[in-house]
C-alpha cells in the first residue's frame, strides 16, 4: 500500500469524538487514544487486512462486522429490514415475526442485489486524476476528463476476479484515493428478531433518547468452493475471513473509550453560507413537507391490506427516518444560526487575504464563481425539486426510466456509458429489478404519482416541466384534475412495468425495440428524459467548476479553522472515537448514558410500536438476565450513548471497546444534534448503540439462536 499524504492533525485540540478519520490517520492520534484506554496498537487501524479493520465490512448502504470464522455478519435490524420485506408474504410475515434459520441450510438469500464489500486497500491517486489538466478546458470538459480517468483506473483495478474498486474525492477535490474491495455476491439472511425487539419504539422513538431498541440482525457471506466471490448457488460455502470480532460480554462503564469503524455516507461540514441558506430557505422545508405528504399516501394505501402494507413498509420507514432527520437538522440550523456562522467564516477568509491584492482578487473570483453557480441553481429549484419527486413517488416510473435509459446507454461503448450503466454493474442492476418488485404496488404508485403531478401542474410559469404539461394537455381534458385522472388511467391500464419478468426482458432491448412496445409509462419516461439529461449535463458542468473552486475554498477555510479538518464523509471506510457519556438536552434535564430492560416494561403498551414479545416481557419481569446483567446498572443494558461522530451509512458500524471487542452496534443519533452532518456540537452530539449484552440475551433467552451464539464463541446460559 502506497503512503498517503494526509494533513497532520493536532488531535488534543479537537473535541474528543469529532472527526471521521481515515484509517491511515489513526496512528497520528496514538497518544490521546492510549491515555483514554486503547489497548490495541493504533498502527493496527492503518492495516486494512489485519485486525480489527479486516473484520469491518459494508453492505453497500450500511456498515457491518464479521463476527465468526464462517462469515457471520452483525449489522442493524433496520439494515436487514429490506431483506425481511423482500422475503415476506402475508402468510410468512418476516417483518412482523422476524427470522431465524435453524442452521446454515435454512439461511435464505437476502435479495438478488445484496452485496458485502471487504476493503483491502487504499491508494493515493490524486495526481493521476487531477494532474496535468490544461487551463484551456472548460468546466464540462474538465469534468469529463476527471470522469474518464476515474473510469479507466477503476477498470484496470477490477481486472482481477471478484474485486470492486472506487475512486473518491476527499477534502472537496483536494485529494483522490482509490479503494479496492472484495465483492461478495451471495449474501444470506441468518437471523433477525421480530419487530417487537428489532424496531421497538418505531418512529416514535426514532432519533430519540432514551431508547430500548434491539436494532441488530445477522447475515452470512457465501463464496464459491474455491473461496472466491460467486453468484448465489447451493454449492457455495461460508466465507472464511482472516479476522473477525469477538463479542464483548464484560462491563462497559461511563467514561470508557469506544471506537466505531464503518462506512459513513455523506457529510457537508464545509459548505458555503449560500448553500446553507438554500437548505434553510427551501430545500429542507420542502423535503419535510413532501415526505409528510407521501408518507400519508403510503399509509392510507396500506390500509387496503397486509400485502399492500408489506410492499410499502420499507418506503414508509425510509421516508419517515429522513423526515425526522431533516426536521431536526432544520431546527439545529435555526437554533445554531448556522448560515450566520458560515457567513462569519467567509468574512474571516476574506480578511486573511485582504492585505495581498493578488490573493484577494483570486479569493473574490472564487467566491463570485461559486455564487453564480448557486444563483443558476435557484433559477429552477422549484421545478427540479418537483421533477425529482415524480420518481420518488413512483417506483414504477423509476423502473420505466431505468429501462429506457439502459437501452440508450447500451448503444455506447462501455467506457462512454454513465458509470451506473457500465457492464461492471449489470449483475447488480438485474438483481435490483427483482428487489424493486417487492416495492411495486400499482394502486399506491398511481396515488403517489398523481399527487406530484398536481405539484408540477401548479409550478410558476418560468419553471414548468414541459413534458408533464404536454402529457396532460394531450388528454383533451380542460381541468387539471381530470387531465391527471385521464393520463394515469391510460398509463396504469396499459403499462406492463409492474410485471417483473417483462422488465427483466427489457434489460437487453435497444431503444428502437423498447419504444416500439408502446408502453405508456415508458413513453412518459422517454418524454421526461430530455429534462433529466439537461439537468445531468448542467450538474456535470458544475462538478467540473467545483473541482477548480472548492479546493481553493477549502484552503481558505483550513486557514480560518486552524488546519484542524477531517475530511467529509463520502461512503469510504472511517474510524471515529469517543466515550460513553450522557448529555443535558435542555435546562434541568440530564440523560444517563445507559438504558435497561426495565424501560421496555415501562413503555410497553402491547400494541403498535411498543409491543415486545411475551417471552421477553416475562423474562424481564422475572429479572432472568443471566450473565448479561450489568452489576453497576442493576439490570440488563439495552442501549448506550457515546460521543462518537457518525452519520447515515454508519448504521451497523462495529462499536469496539478498548480491547477491540464488539461492545455493540451504532444505529442512531440524538434529535438535538441532527445538524451534525453540517456542524459538530460536542456538548450535544451523541451516537446511540445497541449493547452487545442485550443482543446476546435476546439471542439466548428470547429467540433461542443457540447455534449462532456457539459459532461466536458464546455458550447459551438461559434455559
Amino acid at each position: 500500500m502506497k503512503m498517503i499524504s494526509i494533513l497532520t492533525v493536532t488531535f488534543a485540540s479537537v473535541a474528543f469524538g469529532q472527526g471521521m478519520w481515515m484509517p491511515q490517520q489513526v496512528p497520528q492520534l496514538a497518544e490521546p487514544l492510549k491515555e483514554r484506554g486503547l489497548e490495541l496498537d493504533p498502527q493496527q487501524f492503518a492495516d486494512l487486512t489485519g485486525f480489527p479493520m479486516g473484520a469491518v465490512v459494508s453492505t453497500g448502504g450500511c456498515s457491518a462486522a464479521l463476527v465468526s470464522p464462517l462469515g457471520l455478519i452483525a449489522t442493524n435490524h433496520h439494515c436487514v429490514y429490506g431483506y425481511l420485506q423482500f422475503n415476506s408474504t402475508p402468510e410468512r410475515d418476516l417483518i412482523r415475526n422476524g427470522f431465524l434459520a435453524a442452521d446454515r441450510t435454512g439461511e435464505i438469500q437476502a435479495s438478488p442485489d445484496s452485496r458485502i464489500y471487504v476493503t483491502t486497500g487504499i491508494e493515493e491517486v490524486t495526481d493521476r486524476i487531477t494532474g496535468r489538466i490544461g487551463p484551456r478546458l472548460n468546466d464540462l470538459e474538465r469534468a469529463k476528463l476527471i470522469e474518464k480517468r476515474r473510469k479507466e483506473m477503476i477498470a484496470q483495478c477490477e481486472k482481477p476476479r471478484g474485486l470492486r474498486c472506487r475512486v473518491d474525492s476527499f477534502f472537496a477535490g483536494t485529494q483522490y484515493l482509490k479503494t479496492t474491495q472484495m465483492e461478495i455476491r451471495d449474501v444470506r439472511l441468518a437471523y433477525a428478531p421480530g419487530a417487537g425487539i428489532g424496531n421497538y419504539g418505531g418512529e416514535t422513538d426514532n432519533w430519540m433518547w432514551p431508547r430500548h431498541t434491539g436494532d441488530f440482525g445477522f447475515l452470512r457471506a457465501y463464496v464459491g468452493p474455491d473461496g472466491q466471490p460467486a453468484d448465489h448457488s447451493p454449492d457455495n460455502v461460508p466465507y472464511q475471513p482472516k479476522h473477525w470480532l469477538r463479542i464483548a460480554t464484560g462491563d462497559l462503564d461511563p467514561g470508557d473509550l469506544v471506537i466505531v469503524a464503518g462506512y459513513p455516507g455523506v457529510t457537508f461540514r464545509y459548505e458555503t453560507a449560500e448553500e446553507t441558506r438554500m437548505k434553510i430557505g427551501y430545500l429542507f422545508p420542502t423535503s419535510i413537507a413532501y415526505r409528510k405528504e407521501l408518507i400519508g399516501i403510503l399509509e392510507s394505501e396500506s390500509a387496503r391490506g397486509r400485502e399492500v402494507a408489506i410492499r410499502n413498509a420499507s418506503r414508509i420507514r425510509s421516508l419517515a427516518n429522513y423526515l425526522k432527520k431533516y426536521q431536526g437538522t432544520l431546527d439545529a440550523f435555526e437554533k445554531g444560526r448556522l448560515a450566520d456562522v458560515r457567513a462569519d467564516e467567509e468574512r474571516r477568509m476574506r480578511s486573511l487575504v485582504s492585505n495581498d491584492g493578488e490573493l484577494l482578487l483570486k479569493h473574490e473570483a472564487v467566491m463570485n464563481e461559486l455564487q453564480a453557480i448557486f444563483d443558476a441553481e435557484k433559477e429552477t429549484l422549484q421545478r427540479d425539486t418537483a421533477f425529482s419527486w415524480l420518481y420518488t413517488a413512483s417506483p414504477m416510473l423509476s423502473q420505466a426510466d431505468f429501462a429506457y435509459e439502459m437501452s440508450r446507454q447500451r448503444a455506447k461503448r462501455d467506457a462512454d456509458r454513465d458509470e451506473r450503466y457500465q457492464e461492471r454493474n449489470w449483475p447488480r442492476l438485474r438483481g435490483l429489478i427483482a428487489r424493486t418488485q417487492r416495492q411495486i404496488e400499482p394502486g399506491t404508485d398511481r396515488a403517489g404519482l398523481a399527487h406530484f403531478l398536481r405539484k408540477a401542474a401548479v409550478l410558476p410559469p418560468d419553471q414548468r416541466i414541459e413534458a408533464v404539461d404536454a402529457a396532460l394537455a394531450a388528454t383533451g381534458e380542460s381541468e387539471v384534475e381530470a387531465q391527471i385522472d385521464s393520463l394515469l388511467e391510460r398509463i396504469y391500464s396499459g403499462t406492463r412495468i409492474a410485471d417483473q419478468a417483462w422488465r427483466e426482458d427489457r434489460f437487453d432491448d435497444s431503444t428502437r425495440e423498447i419504444t416500439a412496445l408502446g408502453d405508456p409509462l415508458i413513453e412518459l419516461a422517454a418524454a421526461l428524459r430530455p429534462l433529466k439529461d439537461a439537468n445531468e449535463r448542467r450538474e456535470k458542468e458544475w462538478k467540473g467548476a467545483f473541482s477548480r473552486l472548492r479546493p481553493e475554498y477549502m484552503n481558505a477555510l483550513r486557514a480560518v479553522r486552524g488546519g484542524l479538518l477531517a475530511p467529509d464523509a463520502n461512503g469510504t471506510l472511517r474510524v471515529t472515537f469517543g466515550e460513553v457519556v450522557g448529555y443535558a438536552p435542555r435546562d434541568g434535564v440530564m440523560y444517563t448514558p445507559f438504558t435497561t430492560a426495565g424501560g421496555i416494561l415501562e413503555k410497553n403498551t402491547g400494541e403498535g410500536e411498543f409491543d415486545a414479545p411475551a417471552r421477553a416481557l416475562e423474562l424481564v419481569r422475572d429479572r432472568r438476565f443471566g450473565p448479561y446483567q450489568d452489576p453497576d446498572l442493576g439490570g440488563l443494558p439495552v442501549n448506550f450513548l457515546t460521543t462518537v461522530d457518525i452519520t447515515n451509512g454508519n448504521s451497523g458500524s462495529a462499536t469496539l471497546n478498548g480491547r477491540g471487542e464488539l461492545a455493540g452496534l451504532a444505529f442512531d443519533g440524538n434529535y438535538e444534534a441532527m445538524g451534525s452532518d453540517y456542524v459538530f456540537d460536542e456538548k450535544l452530539q451523541r451516537a446511540i448503540h445497541v449493547d452487545s449484552r442485550y443482543m446476546l440475551w435476546v439471542m439466548d433467552a428470547v429467540d433461542g439462536a443457540d447455534h449462532l451464539l456457539r459459532e461466536m464463541g458464546i455458550e447459551p446460559q438461559i434455559p
